[in-house]
């Protein structure tokens, strides 16, 4: 028998892997053979220590390069940011920012440890909103329902978030401004006592991260008014979002890959090129949407401009409410 039909199907094999493999060498002729080191400034456990570990893989695989999870915790990921800032530019240490450490904390704290040209944006990972909830017993069945009956009361809108400065807060001051209300802010440690109470009737209505939310909202215990970002999350595809209940508010939550400022080009290049092949895996995309959000993969350009929009939206925002940090 021939043996020419198993050397061609062997070296379409091969063919194959230098294709799958082809970012590789110019890879590693930026970056070496030293690991990389990618710093998750929470808790490990956590949703963004989940989405770091699973990033770390998937950039290891393109990047033929050994990615290892840095989880360093602390000042609500302001402490592992600072330290991304000062590291070395030479693609050897990179960060998973949030929304929260690099587009709120810059007009937040006074006394933060970086600024934005601290960093450069390499990618961005995940993008959705939060999700406006309620106790099942309470009037309002949407926003604009909300809106109204806050109008009617002579009471204050009593709402709670998951911490003064957090995202759900200032979503909820954004939504205040936006459609004229009052309200009182009660701030929670963290999203899990604050929807118990949601849960238990201690406050009406609350700004929760989609993840957190989600099993309450499909046991019935809590309900959906509106979802926060640009479309409505893949995860509540029946809950509006506040612009179609005619609340302009659109601004969006998101992971990002960053590395230090004055990353030579062609290393953010391969890095961002990385980013982009991970993002596009299954196992990954299944993973962002568990959290309840998407990863929409979009080019290092659009992001950098999304995320200094962001940081002068919130700055708005901090400005106007008077939003201090814990």
């Amino acid at each position: 028998m021939s043996t020419k039909p198993h050397r061609r199907a062997l070296l379409l094999q091969v063919g194959a892997a230098l294709l799958a493999t082809s970012g590789w060498p110019a890879a590693r002729a930026a970056l070496g053979d030293k690991p990389i080191r990618l710093i998750v400034p929470f808790p490990a456990g956590g949703g963004t220590d989940v989405m770091g570990r699973l990033l770390a893989q998937a950039l290891s695989q393109e990047l033929g390069a050994t990615v290892i999870v840095d989880n360093l915790p602390g000042a609500t990921g302001t402490l592992g940011s600072a330290q991304a800032a000062r590291a070395a530019p030479d693609g050897h240490t990179l960060l998973l920012g949030i929304s929260a450490t690099h587009a709120i904390a810059p007009s937040l704290f006074k006394d933060l440890k970086y600024r934005p040209d601290d960093f450069t944006a390499i990618a961005r990972l995940a993008h959705g909103g939060n999700v406006l909830v309620a106790n099942p017993g309470y009037a309002a069945n949407s926003a604009p329902d909300m809106v109204a009956l806050a109008k009617r009361s002579r009471d204050p809108l009593i709402y709670g978030s998951w911490g003064n400065g957090s995202g759900g807060h200032l979503a909820m001051e954004s939504l205040r401004m936006a459609a004229g209300i009052e309200t009182v802010h009660v701030p929670y440690k963290g999203v899990a006592p604050l929807l118990q109470d949601v849960v238990g009737g201690q406050i009406q209505v609350a700004m929760a991260d989609v993840a957190g939310a989600l099993p309450l909202l499909r046991a019935g215990r809590i309900k959906a008014l509106a979802v926060t970002g640009r479309k409505r999350s893949s995860a509540l595809p029946e809950v509006p979002t506040l612009v179609e209940g005619r609340i302009a508010f659109d601004t969006e939550s998101w992971f990002a890959l960053f590395a230090p400022a004055r990353l030579p080009a062609d290393t953010a290049k391969q890095l961002a090129q990385a980013a982009d092949r991970a993002l596009r895996r299954p196992e990954l995309i299944e993973k962002v949407k568990s959290l309840g959000m998407e990863s929409d993969p979009i080019t290092r350009e659009a992001f950098d401009k999304q995320w200094h929009e962001d940081i002068a939206t919130w700055a708005r925002v901090v400005q106007a409410s008077g939003a201090k940090a814990d």
